[in-house]
């Protein structure tokens, strides 16, 4: 009688199972993985929004001069009508204009300003798509109704809703209303708390201004924001 010889290998389904093991794995992984790109996408662009409002008013400060930081959407345009585009020509969320001195300052984009854009994050979106309710020490005055496709609830002396705050040179937010190439009324202290609201379709997060000039990031957590 011939030994036994102790089979060797693998079996061709042996090694397909193995293969699909090793491809759901894959997908899993990738999936997680663009997820995680995702989400960490969207809490950059909640912070460069911050860090603009912080820029804003450290510049206004440092230089003197009003500064006043822009928020839009596509073809969104300053208050003279002015579509807000950044040094090189292209659109911006974020425009950050250094208008000059108080007794010059007019509120609207004119030839050889100095702007700085902060440029858009890839799936990124203002508004919210979770939250149901505005954070709570957000002070803007216009109204917050999911999915608050604008993205903002800064709003000027009336009550209208605003893409725009100025940072007077001591560094305080304060509202305006435009008037035909002036700033027409500006606002006093307390006047220029807002937030910005930022999604990726899965998470939210909100960038608020206090009427004193600080700002915070808070993010979504299934039913509340986080403080």
């Amino acid at each position: 009688m011939r030994p036994h010889r102790e089979r060797l290998g693998f079996t061709l389904i042996e090694i397909m199972v193995v293969v699909g093991i090793i491809a759901v794995l894959a997908a899993l992984t990738t999936l997680q993985m663009g997820e995680w790109f995702a989400n960490q996408r969207v809490k950059a662009a909640a912070r460069s929004a911050a860090d603009a409002f912080q820029l804003a008013r450290s510049e206004a400060i440092r230089t003197g001069s009003n500064h006043i930081v822009f928020f839009a959407s596509p073809g969104d345009t300053d208050p003279a009508g002015t579509v807000l585009l950044d040094a090189h020509g292209s659109w911006v969320p974020i425009l950050i204009l250094n208008d000059g001195p108080p007794t010059t300052a007019n509120c609207q984009i004119d030839g050889g300003e100095a702007t700085r854009g902060i440029p858009p994050g890839s799936d990124v979106e203002w508004g919210v798509s979770k939250a149901t309710v505005k954070v709570p020490d957000d002070t803007g005055r216009a109204p917050f109704s999911p999915p608050q496709a604008s993205g903002r609830t800064f709003a000027d002396l009336s009550n209208n809703a605003v893409n725009w705050v100025l940072f007077r040179p001591d560094g305080i937010p304060v509202s305006f209303t435009f008037a035909g190439g002036t700033c027409g009324q500006i606002a006093g202290t307390g006047s220029g708390g807002g937030a910005l609201y930022i999604t990726n379709g899965e998470r939210d997060y909100a960038v608020v201004l206090s009427p004193l000039g600080s700002a915070r990031v808070h993010l979504w957590s299934g039913n509340a924001w986080s403080s």
